[in-house]
């Protein structure tokens, strides 16, 4: 358990990220080097018997397929955040907010944000204050948890961490070192065994409420009331390695006996030198007519059937996708059914992202408000009527969602200004554009209605914005 709020003095400090932050970083190294093999392209290969060939290391090689990266990349291809709204109607409130996630591209850095805490269940950005020509700005960085760890005194509940690091190398033989607390980024430099303090530097950031803070905050795949924090990646693991063992059975049979072999029973070739044998061989093999003598008897034997194999395949790849919530055809099987099928079929991929995108949202969130802080900006970080939108990434057509939206607005008389940002491909800040657009230049219907409005009001005059 950690309970600090900041320290008094480099030694404090260095005492806590020796024997807090390094232990607790070298513990979980080696399951997340782990996931990240498994993640990426390089799993543990599978053992093969003792007297196996070079050719069997081959086939090995070349079955391995990164599954479990296809389990991330279709998850984050869903978790794209586009804007922030506000309950109030007030757009400048949500622009000041929105400002250093447009400054820090964030945008573009979301996604190995994303794919980050769903690989390996956590991820971090941290936050600071920067004084610039243009004045004071917070600088967002993101970092994975194989370079960083946070250490929290309640890791379920809390939303902020006691301390956290970061761990950086510098060329071959330097390693630097961040230890942030609640007040403070603590610097050293370890090159070999020895260490080198770089100091001390306030990070200028508060809370929401406005309180001494460590301005990390934490993503995660999933959290549960342990303070568990799983990804997509570990517990899937020997699936995947089954799924490698099936192709490499079938690689090992498709190579070895794909084919018929012809069989001839009774020939002699005592008298045939070694030389003349092979040749026999080879000419049997190949001649599409043979002969032999009287009591020689041809014959085939027949290939393997790979079906059984390709079938025990298709098996683990759809028990995968359906444990891990990914649709089928993320892994190639595509299925001759409707739209109504199609949508059934990805229900539950749709609420796996709908629930990353709640704890996302909330996380990029609290980033923002931690941005807002470091720029002084407290009344906009203690802003709770804000909240996160999404890009649309549903498998619709443009027909389709253009139907749908304009039932909505002629049934059930949606307001149709409302319902630009639902239109696929149709970003909010492009929806915000038209909807100024649409403000500055007043259709002839919005005209009249006004003008009835304002009849209703006791006011028949109609403000065209225009003097005179």
């Amino acid at each position: 358990m950690v309970t600090t709020t900041g320290y008094d003095s480099e030694k404090q400090a260095f005492a806590a990220l020796s024997t807090l932050l390094i232990p607790a970083f070298d513990n979980e190294t080696p399951k997340l080097n782990r996931i990240d093999r498994w993640w990426r392209w390089n799993p543990k290969p599978i053992r093969l018997n003792v007297g196996a060939t070079p050719e069997h290391r081959m086939l090995r090689d070349m079955g391995e397929t990164p599954w479990l990266g296809l389990v991330v990349t279709t998850l984050a291809q869903t978790l794209y955040l586009e804007g922030v709204d506000s309950e109030t109607q007030d757009t400048g409130d949500a622009q000041r907010f929105w400002e250093p996630w447009q400054r820090n591209r964030m945008g573009e850095r979301q996604i190995a944000l994303h794919r980050e805490a769903i690989a390996y269940g956590t991820a971090y950005t941290a936050v600071q204050g920067e004084d610039t020509p243009d004045g004071l700005h917070a600088r967002i960085d993101c970092w994975s948890p194989r370079d960083a760890i946070a250490l929290y005194d309640d890791p379920a509940s809390d939303n902020w961490p006691q301390i956290f690091m970061r761990r950086r190398k510098l060329g071959d033989k330097t390693i630097e070192y961040q230890l942030w607390d609640a007040w403070s980024i603590w610097t050293w430099r370890r090159t070999g065994g020895t260490w080198a303090f770089d100091g001390q530097t306030p990070h200028g950031v508060a809370s929401p409420d406005g309180d001494p803070v460590c301005p990390i905050v934490r993503y995660c795949n999933q959290r549960d009331l342990q303070g568990r924090v799983p990804g997509e990646v570990e517990p899937y693991i020997r699936m995947a390695s089954r799924l490698n063992k099936d192709n490499y059975d079938r690689m090992l049979a498709q190579h070895y006996n794909s084919w018929k072999v012809k069989t001839a029973t009774g020939l002699d070739m005592s008298g045939l030198t070694e030389a003349e044998k092979e040749a026999k061989k080879r000419q049997i093999e190949h001649d599409s007519v043979l002969a032999g003598g009287m009591d020689v008897k041809f014959g085939s034997l027949p290939e393997t059937d790979l079906a059984n194999i390709v079938a025990a395949k298709t098996s683990d790849v759809e028990e995968l996708a359906a444990v891990s919530q990914t649709p089928t055809t993320a892994f190639g099987k595509m299925t001759n059914v409707g739209d109504a099928g199609i949508e059934e079929s990805r229900a539950g991929f749709y609420a796996k992202r709908n629930e990353r995108r709640r704890a996302f949202g909330v996380s990029h969130m609290d980033t923002l408000r931690l941005a807002s802080s470091a720029e002084g900006r407290q009344d906009d970080a203690a802003n709770f009527h804000l909240f996160p939108k999404w890009e649309d990434t549903d498998t619709r057509t443009l027909s389709q969602a253009v139907d749908a939206l304009g039932k909505a607005v002629q049934m059930l008389h949606v307001p149709n200004q409302l319902v630009w940002d639902m239109i696929p491909g149709i970003s909010k800040p492009q929806a915000d554009a038209w909807r100024e657009y649409a403000a500055q230049h007043p259709s002839a219907d919005d005209i009249a209605a006004q003008i009835q409005i304002g009849q209703l009001n006791g006011n028949g005059a109609y403000d065209d914005g225009i003097d005179g």
